[in-house]
């Protein structure tokens, strides 16, 4: 970690588009931005680990990390994807425990710190500010318990498919023939996310492929086809996975 400058117009504009700032004022957010520091992550650095940080909440300005919780056979499992504009640490500052996860930076990052006094200036009179926290905690929370259902599943397949759909539902981007999962999702990442093996996640994804289910874009990301979404309605979990290509599937 490395204390460094950004441009104050990008910071400016990054962090107006948080939604936690949205109602902050010019003069408080200029006032905010004085008194907080901007921090560099190189790719694979570690922000914090579990349980081993002071309360402090972080906004990325740009880059992206992984949330992760490691096994007690120490193998790493990936929770969650946060990228330009999203923040964490907020719990810390809310009730002055550490996060149970580690964050690991999977490309450059620049941060923006919010220390506890400035949370507690800034954050703590703001009744609308405070809204928007609690609104994006309980976003967390459903994304979570999803999430726990995919893993509670007993076919690897329904897992993947379901794993799939909701990214599609939560980072897609519709065209005329299906949906593009608008960020890179590794295979090991896939399989760390709902803890099935790597190589089970190679066989699923070739099969999918053949099948004409999806297909790998320029920049390895992942295309639902209608055929995807006509599989995902055998999927066990479907019915908790509302999907955005049902227009495509009806051809609309």
């Amino acid at each position: 970690m490395i204390r460094t400058s950004f441009d104050p117009e990008i910071v400016w504009k990054r962090v107006r588009n948080v939604p936690i700032f949205a109602n902050f004022t010019d003069h408080e957010l200029s006032a905010l931005l004085e008194k907080a520091g901007i921090y560099s992550y190189g790719s694979g650095e570690t922000v914090f680990m579990d349980d081993d940080h002071g309360p402090q909440m972080y906004i990325i300005l740009k880059g992206r990390v992984k949330v992760v919780e490691y096994t007690s056979d120490g193998k790493e499992r990936i929770m969650a994807f946060r990228h330009s504009g999203d923040f964490f640490g907020d719990m810390d500052l809310l009730d002055g425990r550490s996060d149970f996860a580690t964050i690991i930076a999977m490309q450059p990052c620049k941060m923006l710190l919010i220390t506890k006094p400035l949370f507690d200036e800034f954050f703590l009179q703001n009744v609308e500010v405070l809204q928007g926290i609690i609104v994006m905690l309980c976003r967390r929370l459903r994304e979570a318990w999803i999430f726990h259902a995919i893993i509670g599943m007993n076919n690897a397949e329904s897992k993947i498919r379901a794993t799939l759909a909701r990214y599609g539902k939560t980072l897609g981007v519709q065209d005329s023939s299906g949906v593009i999962i608008s960020k890179h999702i590794s295979q090991q990442s896939l399989a760390d996310r709902v803890l099935i093996a790597r190589e089970t996640v190679t066989r699923v994804m070739k099969k999918m492929k053949d099948d004409h289910e999806i297909e790998i874009q320029p920049g390895r990301c992942i295309k639902l086809l209608p055929a995807f979404y006509e599989k995902l309605a055998q999927c066990e979990l479907c019915m908790g996975l509302p999907t955005d290509g049902s227009k495509v599937v009806n051809g609309v």
